[in-house]
C-alpha cells in the first residue's frame, strides 16, 4: 500500500500534495457528460438490461413495451435538452407494461449518462416505483 505522498499503490482517483493547487477546467470523478445529445449506441448499452426484461416478458405485453423502450431511448438521446415529462410519463408507462423492469430502469437512472437526464418528474416517478 502507498503512503499519501507517493500514491505508490493508489487505485485511482486524485492525489494532490503540496501547496496551493489550481484548476483550470473540469475536475470530473467518473463520466463527464458533454454536449447536448446523447449517442444510440450508449442509450443501448445503460439500456440493455430493460431490453432483456422485455424479452423474457409474456409476449402479449413485449410489442408495446418495446415501442415505449424505442421512445425512451429518443427522448433521452436528447441529453439535457430532454422532456422530464416525457421521460417520466415512459419510465412509468414501461413499469406499468413490465413490473419486473422496476430494478434495471432505476439501474440505468442511476448511471451518468442518464442521472443528468432525470429532472425533478422523472425522480418523481422512480421514487415512486421503488416504493419511496
Amino acid at each position: 500500500m502507498g503512503d499519501e505522498k507517493s500514491g505508490v499503490g493508489q487505485d485511482g482517483g486524485v492525489n494532490i500534495s503540496g501547496g496551493t493547487v489550481t484548476v483550470g477546467g473540469d475536475v470530473v470523478g467518473r463520466d463527464k457528460i458533454v454536449g447536448t445529445e446523447i449517442s444510440r449506441a450508449q442509450l443501448d448499452q445503460v439500456l440493455r438490461p430493460v431490453e432483456e426484461v422485455i424479452r423474457t416478458a409474456p409476449p402479449a405485453n413485449q410489442p408495446e413495451a418495446m415501442q415505449k423502450l424505442g421512445e425512451l431511448k429518443g427522448e433521452a438521446a436528447k441529453g439535457k435538452n430532454a422532456k422530464d415529462g416525457a421521460v417520466a410519463k415512459l419510465v412509468d408507462s414501461l413499469v406499468g407494461l413490465m413490473p419486473g423492469a422496476v430494478s434495471s430502469l432505476v439501474s440505468a437512472f442511476a448511471t451518468p449518462l442518464l442521472g443528468g437526464v432525470a429532472g425533478p418528474a422523472t425522480k418523481y416517478v422512480l421514487d415512486k416505483i421503488q416504493g419511496k
